[in-house]
């Protein structure tokens, strides 16, 4: 297994050298996983905001106040996930789940600032397979100058209650960024290829590399990145059981008034560049 396989060439000749050359910035995925993603009934299922480089297993907690929102939607009926609590390197929360059919939990983080050396900013860009945003830095004439940025985490996670099944997995939550599973997430075997819809600010979006992973790889390592098509589908195959997360990552100039930090935007620190990274994770089981 090596970093970054995929079936599809994700970089032309140029990325590679830059990859080669520069060691990338660093790059930490967050995710939400759910004790289970299957209960036979109305019960509590806990829930674990975790981020790190490895999959499944966290390198630090989220501080509380960086939680935008965290929720859980079934049907038309919402409730906040409350009384969040940071428990050795995760951010963790008990639910109690009362519907019949598949529950979608999901979580964001307020924006947050980072600044990148230059060479660095660079390598992630390349990375990250981000070419339009390089292309534009290149444009500028902004190669040699640091990368400022402001960065958004959002995720998902899914949750079937007793053995009834809507679609309601297939709806989307309103995130900018969103992975839109086209099939049960809850029901998926070793073997299965599965669809995914990936949305930006609501439409489908072509030209996404969508990154999936099971639990156990080396860190940051994914068995394929597939670039969505017209209509911002991507199809993945899922090779072995456990839990697997799926990942997109966009990055565009700040030109949005983002702000960072939950921060008044005056007091915000002053970032040229904003990324979304947006996750699902779901159990795939033996055949």
């Amino acid at each position: 297994m090596t970093k970054r396989s995929s079936r599809q060439a994700c970089w032309v000749v140029g990325w590679s050298i830059l990859l080669i050359c520069a060691p990338p910035a660093p790059a930490h995925d967050s995710w939400v996983m759910a004790s289970e993603n299957s209960i036979p009934g109305p019960g509590a299922v806990r829930l674990a905001f975790a981020t790190a480089e490895q999959f499944p297993t966290s390198e630090y907690a989220t501080k509380p106040n960086r939680v935008d929102k965290w929720f859980v939607r079934i049907g038309n009926s919402k409730q906040d996930v409350r009384g969040f609590r940071i428990e050795g390197k995760e951010l963790v929360a008990k639910v109690n789940l009362e519907k019949p059919g598949v529950h979608v939990i999901a979580a964001s983080l307020h924006p947050h600032f980072m600044e990148f050396e230059a060479e660095k900013f660079e390598a992630y860009l390349a990375e990250e397979f981000a070419k339009e945003a390089a292309s534009l830095r290149h444009k500028r004439g902004q190669r040699k100058t640091p990368g400022r940025m402001n960065y958004t985490k959002l995720t998902k996670t899914f949750v079937q209650v007793g053995e009834r099944s809507a679609d309601d997995y297939a709806k989307p939550i309103g995130h900018t960024l969103e992975i839109i599973p086209l099939s049960n997430p809850c029901r998926r075997r070793v073997g299965d290829e599965v669809t995914v819809r990936v949305l930006y600010e609501g439409k489908p979006a072509a030209g996404m590399c969508v990154s999936s992973t099971p639990g156990g790889l080396a860190p940051h390592t994914f068995v394929e990145n597939v670039f969505t098509d017209a209509k911002g589908e991507a199809r993945l195959k899922l090779t072995r059981p456990g839990p697997w997360l799926f990942r997109v990552h966009h990055i565009r100039p700040n030109t949005h008034g983002q702000k960072a930090d939950n921060q008044p935007l005056e007091d915000s620190p002053q970032a040229d560049w904003e990324s979304f990274w947006t996750s699902i994770t779901f159990r795939v089981h033996e055949k």
